[in-house]
């Protein structure tokens, strides 16, 4: 005869055993970067999401995405704005998983000035990307951009990148 102790942590071990199921273990999204002027690309894992713990952002791929999206004139890194990458995400899903081609990304003040940032620019708060993507004109990097729910969205036709950033939504050509 089963007593009440023997039913209970035999329920226990059977739930264990299920929550560390593969079949219930949430997706892993992956960020596929790629920078323009220096070629480093970071292709990994961001997001880990499981099943009852949620969405959470790898710690351990923070330091490089950090470094890819660096001031490349100076070096200088700076924490990059989880939303902005969050964006950079929502654009690439939206993308069938294409490489955002990273043209400009954190920038020191003297960085942002010397190549004619606007003063208040978001590139200085690590909160902006100018993004290309192959085979995508700005025009419909733009809308994926807006679709993704991005804040300022900037076309650059001419020099063929997008701006996209976490600011408040506002949309121009330049």
């Amino acid at each position: 005869m089963l007593n009440r102790r023997v039913l209970l942590r035999g329920g226990l071990a059977a739930a264990a055993a299920t929550l560390s199921s593969p079949a219930l273990a949430g997706t892993d999204y992956k960020l596929h970067l790629l920078r323009e002027r220096t070629g480093e690309v970071f292709h990994g894992v961001y997001i880990r999401d499981t099943f009852f713990g949620g969405p959470k952002v790898d710690p351990d791929a923070l330091p490089e995405i950090d470094w890819i999206l660096r001031d490349i004139l100076t070096d200088a890194t700076r924490r990059m704005d989880p939303d902005l990458l969050l964006l950079a995400l929502r654009i690439q899903v939206r993308t069938g998983g294409a490489p955002l081609v990273v043209t400009s990304a954190f920038r020191t003040e003297s960085t942002n000035a010397r190549v004619g940032g606007a003063p208040q620019s978001r590139h200085i708060t690590a909160q902006a990307l100018d993004i290309k993507i192959a085979g995508k004109s700005t025009t419909d990097i733009a809308a994926i951009a807006r679709e993704a729910d991005a804040g300022g969205v900037g076309r650059y036709p001419r020099r063929g990148f997008v701006h996209v950033d976490t600011g408040m939504r506002r949309d121009w050509v330049g």
